[in-house]
C-alpha cells in the first residue's frame, strides 16, 4: 500500500463538480486511491510522477456524472499513468509509446503499404503528443476507460482517412490559397517564375516530395506549414535541439536538391539559370509547401 498521503483531497478538487460529493463518502477512500496508485507504479515502475498531480488528472477524467463506485472501479490507472507521463513529455513513458502503442499501426491498417504506414505514425505521433492551438497534446485527453491502443487506434484510423483524402486532393501550384500572395510579400519576380515554369516546377516540386521519406515529409510540415520550432519539433521526436535542426535542414536540402534535378531534366537551362531559379524557389519555400502539406 502507498505512504503517499493528501491523495484524497487533491483526488477530490480534480473531480467534476457533480461527482466529487459521491466520491467523498466513497469507503476508505485513501486507502482506495493508495491501491490505485501503487497499481499504477507497479505497472510502470520506470515512470518518474508527482502522486497528488495524477490523483487530479485521474479525477478530471471521471464521468461528469453517474455511479460513483462504478466510475473509480472501472478506470485502467496503468493505462491513464502511461498517457499522463507522456502528456508530461518523460522520456520513459514516450519510449513505452512507442514500443507498445505506435508500433501497432501496421497491425491496424495491414492492407497498406510501408511508406503509408509510416506516414500514419509519424501523424499520430504528432496529433497524440503535440499541444494543439493552445490545447494540451491530445493524448491529455485519454480517460482510462479501455486500453491506450484501443483508443490510439481510432485516431489513427481517422489520420489514414485524412490522409487518403490529401493524396486525392492536394492544391495544385497554379491554384494556390487566398492567401499565398501575402506570404510571399506579393514578390514579381516569384510570381513570374511561377507563371513561367509553373507546369514543371509543380511536377519537379511533387516528385521532390514523393522522394522524400515520410519522417522527412513530416518534419518539413511541423516546421515550415504547423510553424513549430525546432525545440517542438525536438521535444516531440525526443531528440535535442540541434540533432532536430539537423533533421530539418537536411530534409530541406534534400527536397531542394532532388527538384533541382527534376527540373534540369525538363527545362533547358543553363546551370547558372537555374541555379537563380532554385535560389528564389529556396527562399519561398514555405509557400510551396503550404500548398502540398497544409492538411
Amino acid at each position: 500500500m502507498s505512504g503517499d498521503t493528501g491523495l484524497t483531497e487533491a483526488f477530490l478538487s480534480g473531480a467534476p463538480p457533480k461527482l466529487a460529493p459521491a466520491l467523498r463518502v466513497l469507503p476508505q477512500l485513501e486507502q482506495r486511491l493508495g491501491a490505485l496508485l501503487d497499481q499504477a507504479r507497479q505497472a510502470h515502475p520506470s515512470l518518474r510522477f508527482e502522486p497528488t498531480a495524477f490523483m487530479r488528472h485521474l479525477a478530471a477524467r471521471l464521468p461528469a456524472t453517474g455511479d460513483a463506485e462504478s466510475s473509480l472501479s472501472t478506470i485502467r490507472v496503468d493505462e491513464l499513468l502511461l498517457a499522463f507521463a507522456c502528456a508530461q513529455g518523460d522520456a520513459a513513458a514516450l519510449a513505452a509509446l512507442d514500443t507498445h502503442v505506435l508500433s501497432r499501426v501496421r497491425e491496424w491498417i495491414p492492407k497498406e503499404d510501408a511508406s503509408f504506414v509510416s506516414e500514419v505514425q509519424q501523424r499520430l505521433r504528432q496529433r497524440l503528443l503535440m499541444p494543439d492551438g493552445g490545447n494540451p497534446p491530445k493524448i491529455s485527453t485519454f480517460t482510462g476507460r479501455g486500453t491506450l491502443s484501443q483508443w490510439a487506434r481510432a485516431v489513427a484510423t481517422r489520420l489514414a482517412i485524412d490522409i487518403k483524402r490529401e493524396a486525392t486532393g492536394n492544391v495544385p501550384l497554379d491554384e494556390a490559397p487566398a492567401d499565398a500572395d501575402a506570404l510571399v510579400g506579393r514578390d514579381p519576380e516569384f510570381s513570374f517564375i511561377r507563371s513561367r515554369y509553373q507546369e514543371e516546377f509543380r511536377h519537379a516540386f511533387r516528385e521532390a516530395l514523393a522522394a522524400l521519406s515520410p519522417k522527412e515529409r513530416n518534419l518539413l510540415r511541423l516546421h515550415h506549414v504547423d510553424n513549430l520550432s525546432v525545440d517542438s519539433v525536438g521535444t516531440m521526436y525526443q531528440t535535442s535541439r540541434s540533432t532536430a535542426a539537423r533533421w530539418i535542414a537536411q530534409a530541406r536540402e534534400r527536397l531542394l536538391e532532388t527538384t533541382r534535378s527534376a527540373l534540369a531534366d525538363r527545362l533547358k537551362l543553363d546551370a547558372g539559370e537555374l541555379d537563380s531559379l532554385l535560389g528564389l524557389v529556396r527562399s519561398h519555400l514555405d509557400v510551396s509547401l503550404h500548398q502540398l502539406l497544409k492538411p
